[in-house]
């Protein structure tokens, strides 16, 4: 890892480097040619006396020495560090090696002297460490405090230690200059960097969001890849973050028709409570909806501020002794968990930061049902649409009293209230305060107090709560109908495989009883054809045994007398044993016979038993299966019951629900589970939440009164800082949204400490150098960061091999210094939820939450950015078709500027302001950009059709409608014209402009309806960029697919497309077609939304349903339908509603 003081030094020797500009053709920037025998004395007097200040006035002169091109440093550095030169185009002006600063009386003010680092390397050829740097430039300043010492009323000494420094330091008085400052304490930062001081207080500062921005998110990342079809692809993480508990409960009251994309909800959905991240980056290509989306999250932040307001016990805020700012009189310090979600803004884009500001208040941004209750909930109004001022007015006895001055503006009412203010430089502080006055005023003199508001705010937040709990419910519902479906497929997949198996099972045990069943059957017919057998014989042993029992009876009968013959005797003997034997031997026999009987009959009986067991077994088996079928089918229709209710809940509601299986284009444009009703709930429960505040404000008005007074006079509470925080809260709370440039926000923010401010809004930030935002980031508890990498990157004031050899000196890695190094890049890092834009996952692919329905371009800078920036993931937010073309000029480059290219954009403006004089007109808004990547082509443009009165303006002299890409960014026009510029010559400028796609990014997004590119086009396609060959292709695609005719381009395009996007015109050149988008349930009938083939939103009001004849039928979701377009309260409106055939 690497050591935060070395990125954090690496940032201070850039802001170094970029000190000591000074612009020689400002004419407030004198020379000092009026000197007359070296008396400075003299000459510093006289122009200070010409400026007639009063006292009070803390008036000076600065002195620039030794005045040098800065282009001379970077020769040195690439010279002594072996760089090669690059082909950017970067500007490198003027710079003064040191300046001296001398108040109204000419005392010398030794803390504002400085030595610039860029002398320090012109004079000794190296680039110095901090510290090194710092031992000179204290030594530096020490003497020049000795030589100016007991200088001031002595015009002798002043003069001659002026011509020590000039000879001490060979500089020649043709190159010095000087400037009287009115204010020499807020005039003289200019010259300073902005962020050196807040850099050095982050050494010393560790805060959850400043490591997370250095080092990055330590957490698993949360991959928000929303294509179905990526390995990388998770809905459970959408279905989280979607559900509706988690929407907030307020919403900035816009247009309540359309709803946030699905990209942008979830974005918001993290920032206001999923994601308990302190940090977290949007990454949002042109035309995507940031402005929108930080709405919505600023006004649940207010929302929700006043949800803990309505629940204190005590709405007074009282002081404490801790917080006496005056005399016995003391600030209430803020609840932390109210002022935790106080809102601050910052850019290094001024465009960015007066955009937002001025939209938000802005009354047409409004929707038309809502904007009478806004006026009427009165954030004040009438001031927020005054001229406000301070006057000093001086009584007769010569006392000043302040005199707050409200002139009203003549015109209809532009804004609605005094919702956000630009902060930052002293003068916009000073609006700030005078806004501040005049709303203190309003609430001592003016102001009915409602003290009943808190309890009616909290009842209309729990109704809000309510719709949000039974979408809850509903998405519940919803998900239980998933889960129980799933369940049921599942099981029903499960059963009808262990069916299967178990019938196989079934029939194989059942078929092996059946086998031993006929085999034992088999047995016991033998064993019975046995038995009888034995039986047979048995029984003819047993008769034989009879019937030699008889004989034996008769033959003992005839047994011979006593007296009988030896012979007879013998006889009888013989017979006897003749008859005994024959008994003895049936006997034998029988009980042979017996002992068989008796086996065959137990065998008989195993048979039998077994027989017997066979069958039992058979029987439960088919039992056992029918018991186990019966369960299971018990179960599955269990289940069928569960999904037929859930699905009659979702199916009797005609709410959305998330559909993360929907086709990509689809799924991005919807916005699921909440309509338009709970819309505009939302939106007047935001209102509300504006009259809690100024309740709120009304019963504090004391404190508000005290934060005017500290904030002012800063410089008493440096001691006790809490008190100028306190002031500062009351501030951001009574201007809920304060926003501020990078260069500004460490002077307005010089007196807050680490995280005392409470979300910061980081906009444009890839734009942004990434040091520039480290100051807002370590005062800010929570931050979200917004931009876009592959737009603009930050403007460089060193090449990229400078910066590479300045990463190599310091120790750090092109992330923190480089030509694309941002703020953007690093809390893209920091953010925990993101997007891969490779399916590697490859670490430098990693940026925040994206967003990618786009509503700006039309084809085909649509298509244009989205090839060769986005990989395809936007989405189309509107079916439009525009013109774009390629013109091939020609020519030879003067510093990369071709004259006949500027001729032919001459030409074709001219064309263009004959058709249409608005182009030069400068009430109406810009209808055509000029961009180039290249200043001097700018510069050169902008001169050339100065002369047709093209060129634009603005108070500070520069260009608005011809320029760098760079001064573009977050700016759109109908028409652009893109001059690539440069030659053969200049082919590495050339390829600098088309090697990375930010360039044509930002150039082809600021169309919203045509593109012209003007350039050498076979230099350009030559170089084998891809970023100019599929440019060019996508063009040729579409002037080939899309046949155009001109004169028609006027009304409609008229193009050969397949018929979902053909615009089809009835005879009476109104009825178009479309698609119905959503149907929902209204309070007396049905309504929808329409999708027109113009790319167009209308909507089927309830009375235009009940009018159409077979509603049900012709009004369906996904139908195609034809209707007559209409108009009414800046809403379109379907009528005349037919099903289209």
């Amino acid at each position: 890892m690497i050591e935060k003081n070395k990125i954090l030094e690496s940032w201070i020797m850039v802001e170094h480097l970029s000190e000591g500009d000074i612009g020689l053709n400002d004419k407030a920037i004198l020379t000092l040619n009026d000197l007359q025998e070296q008396d400075f004395y003299s000459l510093f007097l006289h122009k200070i006396e010409k400026k007639k200040w009063n006292r009070r006035q803390k008036g000076g002169v600065v002195v620039y020495f030794d005045i040098f091109k800065f282009q001379e440093v970077v020769d040195i550095l690439h010279a002594e560090y072996g760089l090669e030169s690059t082909d950017e185009d970067i500007r490198f002006g003027d710079k003064f090696s040191f300046a001296l600063y001398f108040d109204k009386n000419l005392n010398f003010l030794e803390d504002m002297t400085f030595f610039t680092e860029s002398a320090y390397i012109r004079k000794f050829k190296k680039v110095p460490y901090e510290k090194e740097f710092r031992e000179f430039e204290k030594d530096f300043k020490n003497q020049l405090a000795q030589d100016f010492d007991e200088t001031a009323g002595d015009s002798a000494k002043f003069n001659a230690a002026m011509q020590k420094e000039l000879l001490q330091h060979e500089v020649d008085i043709i190159n010095c200059r000087m400037k009287i400052l009115g204010n020499i304490e807020t005039e003289a930062t200019n010259l300073h960097s902005f962020f050196i001081d807040d850099l050095e207080k982050a050494k010393k500062i560790e805060t959850v969001n400043l490591n997370a921005y250095l080092y990055g998110n330590k957490k698993e990342r949360m991959n928000l890849d929303s294509k179905k079809d990526s390995v990388n692809f998770h809905p459970h993480l959408f279905e989280q973050i979607l559900q509706p508990k988690n929407y907030p409960l307020g919403r900035f009251p816009s247009n309540t028709t359309y709803a946030l994309s699905l990209m942008q909800q979830v974005a918001v959905n993290l920032s206001i409570g999923f994601d308990n991240n302190q940090m977290r980056s949007v990454n949002g290509p042109p035309g995507t909806g940031k402005t929108t989306l930080l709405k919505d999250i600023f006004a649940q932040l207010v929302v929700q501020q006043a949800y803990s307001i309505a629940k204190l016990s005590d709405h007074f805020i009282k002081g404490t002794e801790k917080t006496i700012y005056f005399n016995h009189a003391s600030i209430g310090e803020i609840p932390e968990h109210i002022i935790e979600n106080n809102i601050v803004v910052a850019s290094s884009n001024n465009g960015a930061v007066q955009n937002i500001v001025n939209e938000l208040p802005l009354s047409k941004e409004i929707d038309n049902f809502l904007i009478d209750e806004l006026k009427e909930a009165d954030y004040f109004c009438e001031i927020s649409n005054a001229k406000v001022s301070v006057e000093w007015l001086e009584d007769e006895n010569g006392k000043k009293r302040e005199e707050l001055v409200k002139e009203s503006v003549p015109g209809e009412e532009k804004f609605w209230g005094v919702f956000s203010l630009e902060g930052g430089k002293a003068n916009n502080m000073s609006n700030i305060l005078t806004n501040m006055k005049h709303i203190h005023k309003y609430l001592e003199e003016d102001y009915l107090p409602n003290q009943g508001i808190y309890k009616q705010f909290l009842s209309h937040y729990e109704e809000v709560k309510a719709i949000r709990t039974k979408r809850q419910e509903f998405a519940d519902s919803v998900r239980m109908y998933q889960e129980y479906t799933q369940k049921m497929e599942q099981v029903r997949g499960s059963y009808q495989e262990k069916l299967e198996k178990k019938e196989h099972e079934l029939c194989v045990e059942l078929k092996k009883l059946a086998e031993n069943k006929q085999e034992c059957g088999q047995q016991l017919e033998q064993l019975h054809l046995s038995l009888k057998e034995v039986q047979n014989r048995a029984e003819a042993v047993r008769k034989n045994m009879d019937s030699m029992n008889q004989c034996l009876q008769v033959h003992k009968e005839q047994r011979p007398c006593f007296f009988a013959g030896k012979k007879k005797k013998e006889e009888y003997r013989s017979r006897l044993n003749e008859i005994t034997d024959q008994l003895v031997k049936l006997n034998d026999e029988d009980i042979e016979c017996r002992e068989q009987e008796k086996k065959i009959n137990e065998n008989i009986h195993l048979r039998q038993t077994r027989l017997s067991k066979n069958n039992e077994k058979q029987e439960k088996l088919k039992q056992e299966f029918n018991s186990w079928k019966t369960v299971e089918t018990g179960k599955i229709s269990n289940l069928e019951k569960r999904v037929r209710e859930y699905e009659n809940i979702k199916n009797d509601s005609k709410t959305e629900p998330l559909n993360m299986n929907q086709e990509y284009e689809d799924l991005q444009i919807s916005n699921p589970w909440f309509d338009e009703a709970y819309r505009v709930a939302q939106s007047k429960l935001f209102v509300m939440a504006l009259r809690v505040r100024k309740q709120f404000l009304y019963e504090n008005r004391k404190n508000v009164k005290a934060a005017i007074i500290v904030w002012d006079q800063q410089e008493k509470y440096l001691d006790r800082k809490h008190v100028i925080e306190a002031a500062w809260n009351w501030i951001n709370m009574t201007i809920p949204v304060i926003s501020s440039t990078f260069a500004s926000f460490s002077r307005m923010c010089k007196n807050l400490g680490a995280e005392t401010l409470g979300h910061l809004f980081i906009d444009e930030a890839g734009q942004a150098l990434p040091q520039a935002a480290v100051g807002a980031i370590y005062r800010s508890r929570h931050v979200m960061v917004v931009g876009d990498p592959l737009q603009i990157k930050p403007v460089l004031t060193l090449d990229s091999n400078t910066l590479y050899m300045l990463g190599e000196h310091f120790g750090v890695t092109e992330k923190y210094l480089s030509a694309s190094a941002s703020a953007q890049i690093l809390a893209d890092a920091a953010s925990q939820y993101g997007f891969y834009r490779k399916q590697d996952k490859a670490e430098d692919s990693w940026v925040g939450i994206p967003l990618w329905v786009h509503r700006r371009c039309r084809y085909p800078m649509f298509t244009i950015s989205n090839m060769i920036s986005y990989d395809g993931f936007m989405v189309q937010g509107m079916e439009k078709y525009g013109k774009a073309d390629w013109f091939d000029v020609g020519g030879m480059a003067n510093n990369k500027y071709v004259e006949e290219q500027g001729e032919f954009l001459l030409h074709k403006l001219k064309e263009m302001i004959d058709k249409n004089p608005k182009i030069l007109d400068k009430k109406e808004k810009d209808v055509v950009y000029v961009i180039t990547p290249f200043s001097n082509v700018a510069y050169q443009l902008s001169q050339k059709l100065r002369k047709i009165h093209f060129t634009r303006y603005d108070e500070q002299g520069k260009p608005t409608n011809v320029g760098t890409v760079h001064t573009f960014q977050g700016k759109e026009a109908p028409i652009v014209f893109f001059v690539l510029g440069a030659d053969r010559q200049s082919s590495g400028a050339a390829r600098w402009a088309v090697t990375e796609a930010n360039i044509m990014n930002v150039a082809a997004t600021r169309a919203k309806e045509e593109f012209y590119i003007i350039s050498d086009r076979k230099l350009y396609l030559g170089l084998g960029c891809d970023v100019a060959t599929d440019t060019d292709r996508i063009i040729r695609e579409y002037k080939n697919q899309y046949l155009v005719d001109d004169h028609a381009h006027k009304n409609e395009l008229r193009m050969q497309v397949d018929e979902t996007r053909t615009l089809i015109i009835d005879a009476d050149f109104r009825r178009i077609t479309g698609t119905v988008k959503y149907v929902g349930k209204g309070t007396e009938s049905f309504y929808a939304y329409v999708v027109g083939a113009d790319g167009k939103e209308y909507s089927i009001t309830e009375s235009i349903y009940s009018k159409t004849e077979s509603a049900i039928e012709v009004i369906q979701k996904g139908k195609k339908i034809s209707f007559i377009p209409g108009e009414g309260n800046k809403k379109l409106f379907a009528t005349e509603v037919k099903i289209d055939v």
